[in-house]
């Protein structure tokens, strides 16, 4: 496959991690410890209206069912990290039990690369 010539030279591969997982915490513990064990400040979250899919869910005919708020974390990483990355994830979040999220990844489609001021103290984490 030829090289995209809209890649910036020098820029490694790397694929983007999405996961949504239930507003409780989770991933503001999650983004500490992706930073903790593997380095990585290339994350974030944001908040987002859900509904699950195999949840159980009772509304009048015609109507949608009432949302639950839910947060949408991504995660940017190289190719050489994303495997193990994606495990983390999955067993930090405890994805494989019902009801605590999804989670997916895929190509960086694009993203600008960056670093954070060595000076900046780290934010408070929910315990």
């Amino acid at each position: 496959m030829p090289e995209s010539t809209s890649r910036l030279p020098d820029f490694p591969d790397g694929k983007v991690i999405y996961c949504i997982l239930p507003d409780d915490g989770t991933d503001k513990r999650l983004l500490a410890e992706l930073r903790k064990r593997q380095g990585i400040v290339t994350a974030g979250s944001a908040t987002r209206r859900g509904v699950g899919a195999l949840a159980d869910t009772k509304t009048k005919r015609g109507k949608l069912p009432e949302p639950d708020m839910v947060r949408l974390v991504y995660v940017i990483c190289t190719e050489d990290q994303a495997d193990e990355t994606f495990d983390l994830i999955f067993w930090s979040a405890h994805i494989d039990k019902p009801g605590r999220g999804a989670m997916w990844q895929q190509a960086v489609t694009g993203c600008t690369p960056y670093e954070l001021p060595a000076d900046v103290p780290d934010e408070e984490t929910i315990s």
